[in-house]
């Protein structure tokens, strides 16, 4: 505690305190009355003070979800994939992904109160883009002409926190590889959790990156790809093993309802 110390022009009587004792307590006095002149804070001004702090951290954060009123049960829901997406397989290395133009509708099906939101997407509305030389490249070079893999969507449904950007989304699809003319084979069956935190399989693993103030995010997701019944595409990508999946997304709500 700071006090404010006066001057004092004191004289010693006779009979009387001394000198150094009064001005003791002319000091206590003054740093008494100095203590005293601070207002108090009121309940609502701590309140005040504790939702700025509050606000601070979420900007800090950089996500903007949770002030948005477009988020509530029944809104719409987008889903956007990007650029700069990767996947892998097996002991292949990484291979580069452009998945611009992918995506799909749905709708925020439940809420919380602590900010957690459900979401889920009608298939017949999510677009992957195919895997083939026009999206994809291997270390620079890209994919054989003639190979093309399809994903098809069974479902996609999860959730997304409003206060600290975290998603998770639990995908089934199925990637229908082959060659035209050359290699037709059976469908693979993928069961996925895409997720803005950490993943791991037993060869495989990635950390994502959660939703930004622009509602972009980056959704990793590793997969134990089973074995399959056709003998060629079992021994090309070594199965069973894992796939991993790395997103470049981006999250829209819009004020209309499905």
């Amino acid at each position: 505690m700071q006090c404010s110390h006066q001057r004092l022009s004191l004289r010693a009587r006779p009979g009387t305190e001394s000198t150094s004792r009064v001005y003791h307590k002319a000091q206590v006095v003054t740093c008494s009355t100095h203590n005293n002149s601070r207002p108090s804070k009121t309940p609502g001004a701590v309140h005040l003070q504790q939702r700025r702090r509050d606000v601070s951290t979420r900007a800090s954060s950089g996500f903007l979800l949770d002030m948005s009123e477009m988020i509530e049960t029944g809104a719409t829901v987008k889903i956007v994939t990007e650029k700069e997406c990767s996947l892998g397989v097996s002991l292949y290395p990484d291979f580069a992904y452009n998945a611009e133009g992918g995506g799909g509708l749905g709708k925020v099906t439940a809420m919380d109160i602590d900010g957690k939101v459900a979401v889920t997407f009608d298939p017949m509305n999510v677009n992957v883009p195919t895997i083939s030389s026009a999206t994809s490249d291997l270390m620079g070079m890209p994919l054989p002409p003639m190979f093309k893999a399809e994903i098809n969507v069974k479902s996609l449904t999860g959730f997304l926190e409003r206060r600290s950007g975290k998603v998770d989304l639990q995908l089934d699809a199925e990637i229908v590889p082959g060659v035209p003319a050359v290699l037709d084979a059976t469908p693979i069956k993928l069961f996925m959790n895409l997720t803005t935190e950490t993943t791991w399989g037993a060869t495989r693993s990635a950390r994502g990156k959660r939703i930004d103030s622009e509602g972009r995010c980056q959704l990793v997701g590793v997969a134990r790809v089973p074995p399959n019944t056709d003998p060629v595409v079992g021994a090309l990508l070594m199965l069973p093993t894992d796939a991993l999946a790395v997103l470049q997304v981006r999250f829209e709500f819009m004020p209309t309802k499905l």
